[in-house]
């Protein structure tokens, strides 16, 4: 007795279309023009902040004066040790 063996039936199998990159989508302009308003606030609102006390700002004028009084009494007195001409 021969035996023929046929071969099996190919299974359809599902093949899918081949996959396509999506392209970037690329950003509005008023996305873009938000995004560099938020990014300049976040840099302004961390920028280093100097708090001057009105103290210190009296004692630094105050200090100012002294010395111009200072310097001025040093000129007249300089100017008092002069030989006679």
């Amino acid at each position: 007795m021969s035996t023929l063996l046929t071969a099996r039936p190919s299974i359809p199998t599902t093949v899918h279309p081949p996959s396509v990159p999506a392209r970037p989508r690329r950003v509005g302009l008023p996305d873009r023009i938000a995004l560099r308003i938020g990014i300049a606030l976040v840099q302004w609102s961390r920028r280093p902040r100097v708090i001057v006390a009105r103290a210190s700002i009296a004692h630094r004028h105050e200090a100012q004066r002294r010395r111009r009084d200072r310097e001025q009494q040093w000129q007249s007195a300089a100017l008092l040790l002069l030989p006679p001409r």
